[in-house]
């Protein structure tokens, strides 16, 4: 990751953004203008030792980051020296433990779909606290109540707790800095949304001591400061938020009522809410998008628990495609579905209904069904239950006027133009898929005055806007046809 020492002005105009994600992390230079020139990619192992139970290497999470902002920068002919900041994004609510002398790892990361805690979730969410099995509270309790090695770091004083952001950040500043921001604060249950900080009373039932857990910070501004030893210069840690915040302020959903849908292995809505905390329907949560000077702005956001997932088990369980990119040109190759219809509930269904037991469910089968009518059919399902979903973020909003769409399953044009339909509202394509990256460029990028917030609004340049063209009767007479399809898929719960 070094690299020699010659400056130059041009150089100074870029900014280094780390996406560290469930699947894999990567990391992306942009120039002056937030064009990306440079980038790397690599995937993250998973370990499943029990049911229930999801977990990574933290040292193989940050031996990944090393390798990607390497070969990002050599790709980009740009040296870590002249970099004028670093933003990063990430996966959220997972979380790991480290000793805060030696940086060393106590324990594997838990990740956000690790659920060994369930049952402890629900005892916690009946005493009122907004806690399930995907947020950090139950597992943090876990690795302090059952592994001996952070146990030891805490009677010593060693013990830091926090999720990859903070991990990375104290491996860039040479542990100088044990820090999180309030996006990210606010999807790990242990967040007071009112105050603004750690719920003390909670962190007390869990067994956690504040002085464990990372200082909450701004999402743009100046967090830390990279080591030369580890970094090869000092550049300034200028931008943090979880990746599904940090994409609204890629797509320039900075305005309230903006709203985005990230389509990848999951599908997550969030719509901005300004100022205000404010509260969506069944089955979603308000979350800090970003915090500035001190000031937080709020989202709402949702889930669609399978998306992209449902197309790769179309070209990986069925085979009935060899490539995802395949499925659009398929689904338009009919004139409809056939009459087939596809609930995708491959891990349950999120939002409104957040029923973990619900199973996927195709339907409509018949001697003249072709492979092309069960793949718009999956198609059609994933864009229903993003619209289930929206009308959820939007209960105290109103529809938005568009919805701003980003994601690897995006590039999709069957998709986007079908969900337009469904929805009645255009759906503009972002240009760049990686939404999150490009906000955690962003919010670095204005931290330390290379672009102005306001300009991230106004700089917004779709690659194609999906306007929606069928009627309203149709689209009602879809959605009514729909809920009948999802109360099948409940009755198989009962």
């Amino acid at each position: 990751m070094h690299a020699s020492n010659q400056t130059t002005a041009h150089d100074l105009a870029h900014v280094l953004a780390i996406d560290i994600g469930t699947t894999g992390v990567r990391a992306i230079v942009f120039d002056s203008a937030l064009t990306p020139c440079g980038s790397a990619y690599e995937e993250l192992p998973t370990q499943f030792p029990a049911p229930g139970h999801a977990e990574q290497d933290p040292e193989s999470v940050w031996s990944a980051t090393q390798s990607v902002i390497a070969a990002a920068l050599r790709a980009a002919g740009v040296k870590t020296s002249g970099l004028a900041a670093i933003g990063i994004a990430n996966q959220r609510s997972s979380v790991l433990a480290w000793d805060s002398q030696t940086l060393e790892p106590l324990s594997p990361m838990l990740l956000w779909h690790d659920v060994r805690a369930a049952d402890r979730a629900a005892e916690l969410s009946a005493l009122g606290y907004f806690v399930n099995a995907s947020v950090s509270v139950t597992k943090a309790e876990w690795l302090v109540r059952t592994n001996e090695r952070v146990a030891a770091a805490a009677r010593d004083g060693r013990l830091c707790l926090g999720g990859p952001e903070s991990f990375t950040v104290a491996r860039l500043s040479g542990g100088a800095v044990h820090a999180v921001d309030h996006a990210n604060a606010s999807t790990t249950g242990f967040y007071a949304p009112f105050d603004l900080k750690w719920e003390e009373s909670l962190l007390g039932l869990a067994g956690v001591e504040p002085a464990w857990m990372p200082t909450i910070v701004d999402s743009c501004g100046e967090i830390a400061t990279t080591t030369e030893e580890v970094f090869g210069a000092r550049v300034p840690i200028a931008g943090m938020c979880g990746d599904q915040q940090a994409a609204m302020f890629g797509l320039g959903c900075v305005q309230p009522g903006a709203t985005k849908c990230t389509y990848g292995t999951a599908a997550m809505v969030n719509v901005n809410t300004g100022a205000n905390l404010a509260l969506g329907g069944s089955g979603t949560y308000p979350l800090v998008a970003w915090s500035r000077d001190g000031v937080p702005t709020w989202a709402i956001e949702g889930n669609v628990t399978t998306a992209g997932a449902a197309v790769q088990w179309l070209r990986d369980g069925l085979a009935v495609v060899s490539d995802a990119a395949e499925t659009s040109d398929l689904a338009l190759s009919v004139a409809d579905n056939g009459g087939v219809w596809a609930v995708p509930a491959f891990q349950g269904l999120g939002t409104p209904y957040d029923e973990g037991r619900a199973r996927a469910a195709v339907g409509g089968l018949s001697r003249g069904t072709q492979r092309a009518h069960v793949v718009r059919a999956m198609l059609e399902g994933i864009a229903q239950r993003v619209a289930d979903v929206a009308a959820g973020v939007w209960e105290p909003t109103g529809p938005a006027d568009v919805i701003r769409a980003d994601g690897g399953a995006s590039r999709n044009d069957f998709l986007l133009q079908f969900q337009a339909d469904i929805l009645g509202v255009p759906v503009e394509r972002s240009s760049f898929s990686d939404g999150s990256a490009l906000g955690a460029a962003r919010l670095a990028a204005v931290a330390v005055g290379l672009t102005d917030q306001a300009d991230v609004g106004r700089d917004w340049h779709p690659d194609r806007v999906f306007e929606p063209n069928m009627s309203d009767d149709e689209r009602q007479m879809l959605r009514a046809a729909w809920k009948k399809r999802l109360e099948l898929v409940s009755q198989d719960l009962a």
